[in-house]
């Protein structure tokens, strides 16, 4: 014959089982729902869902995955300007910072914040894929005399072709310094 004491301590470890399982098999929404409180308000907020960032294009630093993502600074698409263009094709371009940030009133703002990031796009003339990818990177202390812009130019010439840099920094201030005063970057938010 079994103690009272044995008999408490099995059931007491039953309820923990049952109630281990009920809790691993609930949903945090339906607990709240039993433990609610009867008058109180639910309030239910959509789950956030991350992002699916896709993979860098081949051949690009992993920070640029999912630019296409990013607000883009251009409504339509920028057509090629012909002769002496270093970004020859259709061009889009996109800033890894929240329209609010960069144009809190409506209107763009300059400098761009410390860790912006700016890409520029361009699908080359007769061509159906992204050939060139131009990266500006602002680093506090990378470069005082350029806001602290860091350049990068990548090209490609098949649509399953890794892109490889082909230009950095200096080669770019020359036509970037045209628009210092806006921030080196060419493309404003339209």
């Amino acid at each position: 014959m079994k103690t009272q004491t044995q008999y408490l301590l099995r059931n007491l470890v039953i309820i923990m089982a049952l109630c281990l399982l009920f809790i691993t098999c609930t949903s945090e929404k339906q607990l709240e729902e039993l433990v609610q409180t009867p008058g109180e308000e639910t309030i239910v907020e959509e789950p956030v869902q991350p992002e699916e960032v896709a993979a860098p294009l081949p051949g690009l630093p992993a920070d640029v995955a999912g630019y296409t993502q990013w607000l883009k600074l251009n409504a339509e698409p920028i057509p090629p300007a012909g002769g002496g263009d270093p970004h020859n094709g259709t061009k889009n371009v996109y800033v890894n910072q929240a329209r609010e940030t960069i144009a809190p009133d409506g209107e763009q703002q300059f400098p761009y914040p410390n860790g912006s990031i700016v890409i520029k796009e361009a699908s080359r003339p007769g061509k159906d894929f992204i050939g060139l990818i131009a990266i500006m990177r602002k680093k506090e202390g990378v470069d005082p005399d350029h806001n602290d812009w860091e350049f990068i130019e990548y090209v490609r010439s098949a649509s399953d072709a890794e892109f490889r840099e082909i230009a950095r920094d200096g080669v770019c201030w020359g036509c970037h310094a045209r628009v210092e005063d806006i921030d080196y970057v060419f493309t404003e938010l339209e």
